[in-house]
């Protein structure tokens, strides 16, 4: 049985714990540290406050949140507690407002699936429109077909509004990046398939980001193989990287 997720609460802890796998796990570390967006939905809030702690805590100290340096520039903004569909409007908007382009959000959500945190969304007073721009959403719930383990069951992105060359609103669905097959216990990855629009929203160039995505990922999967799975070896093979 995997080591539980409250004895390893790192981003590969998560993957021995079987949450998400290594590629999921990159690509929501390398999403998150140059300023997208993450929303982390479920109705267990432990085990989701387990998995965005995770994320944040693999991003470089200076993008980390801080109390002592709030609203500073690149550091990410995380919201307090966990927003539902009861939550006073408004304090998801509090939020955006003090973020800029490289600092990005992190949020947990109480809602089973991606319609229930575009509901939430909408109950926090934002429009569709403004909605799109929240980025990754990573729904985690506890399975009984695994023995009530958690498991990140699917992974969205909200694609922003977009202007075309005529200067005309191009509105498109959100896009799966990944989900877990039950039967097989592993996760189908399809972000491959907008990966040019995902490298261009963190300004990198498509061939760049697939170089970096995949280092990550070996880069977790070789601290799991090793069974070194603290944050302070997590933050020194990132840097030697």
């Amino acid at each position: 049985m995997p080591p539980s997720i409250a004895a390893l609460p790192t981003l590969p802890g998560l993957v021995v714990a079987r949450m998400l796998d290594a590629s999921l796990a990159a690509l929501a570390w390398l999403l998150a540290e140059r300023g997208v967006p993450i929303l982390v939905a479920g109705r267990d809030a432990a085990v989701g406050a387990s998995l965005l702690d995770a994320v944040v805590d693999a991003l470089p100290a200076e993008r980390r949140p801080d109390a002592a340096a709030a609203g500073k520039a690149g550091r990410l903004v995380r919201v307090a507690g966990t927003l539902a569909s009861g939550t006073m409007p408004g304090i998801l908007r509090a939020a955006l407002a003090v973020t800029t382009g490289q600092s990005g959000l992190a949020a947990l959500v109480d809602a089973p699936d991606l319609a229930g945190v575009l509901d939430v969304l909408a109950g926090q007073g934002l429009t569709g429109d403004e909605a799109s721009f929240l980025g990754v959403i990573l729904v985690v719930e506890r399975r009984p077909d695994v023995a009530g383990e958690p498991r990140v069951v699917a992974a969205h992105y909200l694609r922003p509004l977009m202007l075309d060359a005529a200067g005309h609103p191009r509105r498109e669905r959100p896009a799966i990046l990944a989900t877990w097959d039950a039967r097989d216990d592993r996760w189908d990855d399809f972000a491959w398939g907008i990966a040019p629009d995902l490298a261009e929203r963190i300004r990198m160039r498509s061939g760049d980001f697939e170089v970096e995505r995949r280092r990550r990922t070996v880069l977790l999967e070789d601290l799991v193989a090793r069974g070194q799975l603290d944050q302070g070896v997590l933050a020194a093979a990132a840097r030697v990287g």
